[in-house]
């Protein structure tokens, strides 16, 4: 069993958002499901350099405009080119203070049993993610004692809520213990900085992935240096999930 917690440096912070569906509806359209997520033990330092990331965004008026209006910049409203910018800023300073997990689901594999649950299948989905890439690939995994898990809020439906916990702690505290406890909350993206960063990194990938634009093609190469294992967390049948490298590569 893992030991009892000594001290903070034991516990992870782990930041969730997703991009895209889980469904069997339009498939062409509406492909893949991504699940990202910022794994810290300095969630001070990143969000001062997000932050200043932010503040050098909205020296631009249009978008200044939308955090005005809204409280926060959605990533799909950013272009590539602009997250290139914050990207470059954070991994700069903090390259050495986070690691990330994307998790892909391939909604052509999956079946109306396994989607009918939303809140079953993504609890599903992030418990075998953590039992297989995180424990094997993360440098966090082997002194990690409790993981401290913020999810937006506004991705989740109510019946979905209070249900992780105790489904992580269930999974991943007893048998082959991933770590002693997990504390799993809720909040508003626009006063967490940090939902906001993961944010723009699962947008990322969903543009890279969804829709082939040409401008994520930087971004997913530069943040894949900076995620567990250095690879999608590939959720098919097939596991043939390849970023897309631009259209002039085969």
């Amino acid at each position: 069993m893992v030991p009892a917690v000594e001290s903070n440096k034991y516990g992870l912070s782990a930041f969730i958002d997703e991009s895209g569906s889980i469904t069997k509806t339009d498939i062409e359209h509406n492909k893949f499901f991504i699940i990202a997520i910022l794994f810290t033990r300095d969630s001070i330092r990143l969000k001062r350099y997000f932050r200043k990331g932010l503040a050098n965004l909205m020296k631009n008026e249009k978008y200044k405009s939308l955090y005005d209006l809204n409280g926060e910049i959605k990533g799909s409203k950013v272009s590539e080119t602009k997250k290139k910018d914050i990207y470059d800023r954070i991994i700069r300073n903090c390259k050495d203070d986070f690691e990330l997990g994307i998790i892909v689901l391939d909604n052509d594999y999956t079946t109306d049993s396994f989607i009918k649950n939303h809140a079953r299948t993504f609890n599903y989905i992030l418990q075998t993610y953590l039992d297989n890439l995180f424990r094997y690939n993360c440098k966090y995994a082997n002194d990690t004692h409790t993981m401290h898990i913020l999810l937006d809020e506004q991705n989740i439906s109510t019946d979905a809520k209070y249900t992780l916990d105790g489904y992580l702690e269930q999974q991943l505290t007893v048998h082959n213990p991933l770590c002693s406890h997990f504390e799993v909350k809720y909040a508003n993206s626009k006063d967490h900085a940090l939902l906001q960063f993961i944010d723009f990194v699962s947008n990322t990938f969903y543009r890279n992935l969804e829709k082939h634009i040409e401008t994520s093609v930087d971004n997913v190469l530069m943040l894949l240096d900076h995620v567990c294992g250095k690879r999608l967390f590939d959720f098919s049948e097939n596991h043939d999930t390849k970023v897309f490298l631009g259209k002039n590569i085969s």
